[in-house]
């Protein structure tokens, strides 16, 4: 068997393992049972809420639950400070897992999917603009944040401006989830509905903001 068929067999084992380790596991865990784990481990429940951080979105694990639960948890200013260290490294172990294990072979499927136009323009972006895609990519809540991780280690962009662009660009949508999830408990409260107000507002500026650098960036093209 060749290298490049066992590479191939080992990502679909690899995919294969994420998608049942999620079904089996993690589907039906709730931000409440992830903030009652973690404040199980009392003084330590800081590196344990990092830990869940850094570890579970590997397996596409739905990154709000997680936020929500740090807003549980620790509230708005801890929380976001716990939060941003966990996805951080998280972001950076699914960058490299990407970038080295999957490079090639999902290319290679992409490249064959999207018009050639969009495929060299994104694949090919570097320093400022690669920045620019993965920042503004982080700040619209409807994009998934794991899918973004994977992807961007398929890309030409360096991994300094990748974890720039990441802690820049999730720090917003973070300070926002985690005051839903400081704000939960009582969701009659107008602080709940700000927060929620915030979301929308967050999810509307981000998507305008993406639209206007991608006409500005075809116009210099």
């Amino acid at each position: 068997m060749s290298d490049n068929n066992k590479k191939k067999i080992i990502i679909a084992a690899f995919l294969v393992a994420l998608i049942v380790i999620y079904k089996i596991f993690l589907e039906n865990i709730t931000a409440q049972g992830i903030r009652d784990w973690v404040n199980s481990f009392g003084v330590l429940a800081p590196i344990a809420y990092i830990v869940v951080w850094a570890i579970l979105p590997i397996f596409f694990f739905p990154v709000p639950v997680l936020a929500l639960a740090g807003g549980l948890s620790f509230g708005l200013i801890d929380g976001t400070i716990y939060t941003l260290i966990g996805a951080i490294i998280n972001s950076s172990f699914m960058f490299w897992i990407a970038n080295i294990f999957a490079k090639e072979m999902v290319t290679k499927y992409l490249e064959k999917k999207m018009p050639k136009k969009w495929w060299d323009r994104f694949m090919n972006a570097e320093k400022k603009e690669g920045f620019l895609i993965v920042f503004i990519c982080r700040l619209i809540p409807a994009l998934p944040y794991n899918v973004i991780n994977y992807v961007s280690g398929l890309t030409n962009i360096s991994f300094l401006n990748y974890s720039l662009a990441t802690a820049i660009g999730i720090l917003p949508g973070t300070i926002i989830f985690l005051n839903v999830g400081d704000k939960i408990l009582d969701v009659k409260s107008p602080e709940f509905i700000w927060s929620i107000v915030f979301v929308i507002l967050l999810t509307v500026v981000s998507i305008m903001l993406g639209k206007y650098v991608s006409k500005r960036s075809e116009k210099n093209n």
